[in-house]
């Protein structure tokens, strides 16, 4: 006969173990039984506390409530919640990895319409606009066509080809379809790679092991090399301070540069890089932050004039002085 403190004991522990995240992890994975046993892959090395490696991308899923085409392309995606977001503006820009989960091929943007289910996913990082709602630039937009089988994932893998949150292990064969972001075979690696994975099955193992049918290889877009040169006559000064023309310096660094008159701001758009100003406030968004510089941005001769710091703070770009005087922005 078990004493009563052994009863209660007991059923902690197994409270204990149904709430594990272990435990909550195995119940969500979406496996179903192969046709064919698959053979476990063993990690080479088991994953310590202190080695393990956080997820990367963030998704929300949810219906195009507008789409918006006036000037950049846009869309307003709403989902049913009762915490945390649930609306937002994503930009389908030519960055955007835009896919079709039924086809597993890329989509024309112009094919996005109001009433479809989407999933935007972007970095953790990704800059987003301090609005409501919040607008971003994603990586990856997946529509959800009603037929679809099997999965999706995205996330960055590491060298054993392990996704960074311990989700997904792939398991590469010479059918597997490998393309980079405009389609194109792609014969690169995949270690340390952020990888779109298209897959049906998978083990119920920890991490889950599959093999992949088609990936998608999220290859940061790095910009050309850029130089703009601002002679003594393109520069002013006001306190002391050396002011340069913004749509000028943006758009020569590869920028899409949107004024908005009713709010007297400015817009700029590279990839992923987005940012706001407004004239007469010391305010420059960046990164999910608002970072002060010497001066607020001013109007001159119609005009938008922002501090030389502007470049190297908000545009990530790299200042010199050349021996004529004049001064080169290039990134």
């Amino acid at each position: 006969m078990i004493k009563k403190k052994s009863k209660i004991a007991l059923v902690l522990a197994v409270l204990m173990i149904s709430l594990s995240p272990i435990a909550s992890l195995a119940e969500v994975q979406l496996v179903e039984a192969p046709d064919e046993e698959m053979n476990i892959v063993p990690i080479s090395e088991p994953i310590k506390l202190e080695d393990e490696k956080s997820f990367q991308y963030i998704t929300f899923k949810g219906i195009i409530e507008e789409v918006d085409d006036s000037e950049n392309l846009r869309i307003l995606v709403r989902r049913e919640v009762t915490e945390g977001l649930d609306v937002l503006w994503a930009y389908i820009n030519e960055d955007v990895l835009l896919l079709n989960d039924k086809t597993k091929d890329t989509m024309d943007k112009t094919k996005l319409e109001v009433g479809m289910e989407v999933s935007v996913i972007y970095h953790k990082d990704t800059v987003m606009a301090l609005s409501y709602p919040p607008l971003l630039g994603p990586d990856v937009v997946l529509v959800h066509e009603e037929g679809a089988n099997g999965f999706v994932y995205v996330e960055r893998f590491d060298e054993e080809l392990v996704s960074f949150d311990n989700f997904l292990k792939l398991i590469l064969e010479d059918e597997t379809i490998i393309l980079d972001r405009k389609g194109n075979n792609y014969l690169g690696d995949l270690e340390n790679k952020d990888l779109v994975v298209f897959y049906d099955v998978s083990t119920k193992s920890i991490p889950a092991q599959t093999r992949p049918e088609k990936i998608y290889v999220l290859e940061d877009e790095q910009l050309d090399y850029r130089e703009v040169k601002l002679s003594e006559d393109m520069i002013i000064e006001r306190n002391n301070i050396k002011l340069i023309p913004l749509r000028y310096v943006a758009e020569e660094l590869g920028f899409k540069v949107t004024w908005h008159e009713e709010k007297r701001g400015v817009e700029l758009l590279n990839g992923i890089h987005w940012t706001y100003l407004t004239i007469g406030e010391n305010n420059y968004s960046y990164a999910r932050m608002l970072i002060k510089l010497e001066m607020e941005p001013i109007i001159v001769n119609s005009r938008t004039f922002v501090p030389l710091s502007f470049a190297e703070e908000v545009l990530k770009a790299d200042l010199e002085m050349d021996e004529d005087g004049s001064i080169l922005i290039f990134k």
